[in-house]
């Protein structure tokens, strides 16, 4: 009897120790969901701060769409005007060559 009650207490003791190592691994196993909500907490975060990064990259991509069509616009007026300007020069030589032409011939009448 008295070995029965030793195994007992033997097995008691085991289960005890049993016992405490199990709390220790659900106190870990807490400390790890812990750690795990805390990281899932920053990646939501992450992922927001990406959303926010995206949106503006975004608007950065229209705004310099926009730019660059403006820009173009402006070149093209530039090639108008200058095409405009070298019009009107042509004008102004082919006018100056007629009137040096009636100045030539009113002058060659004066001498005759």
């Amino acid at each position: 009897m008295k070995e029965i009650k030793e195994m007992l207490g033997l097995i008691i003791n085991k289960l005890d120790g049993l016992e405490s190592r199990m709390d220790r691994l659900e106190s870990r196993m807490d400390s790890i969901e812990l750690r795990m909500d805390r990281l899932e907490s920053r990646m939501d975060s992450l992922e927001l701060r990406m959303d926010n990064i995206e949106s503006q990259m975004d608007r950065l991509e229209s705004r310099q769409a926009e730019i660059y069509l403006a820009v173009k616009a402006i070149e093209h007026n530039n090639l108008v005007h200058g095409a405009e300007i070298d019009n009107i020069k042509f004008k102004v030589n082919y006018f100056e060559g007629t009137l040096n032409a009636v100045g030539d011939v009113i002058t060659s009448r004066k001498a005759i």
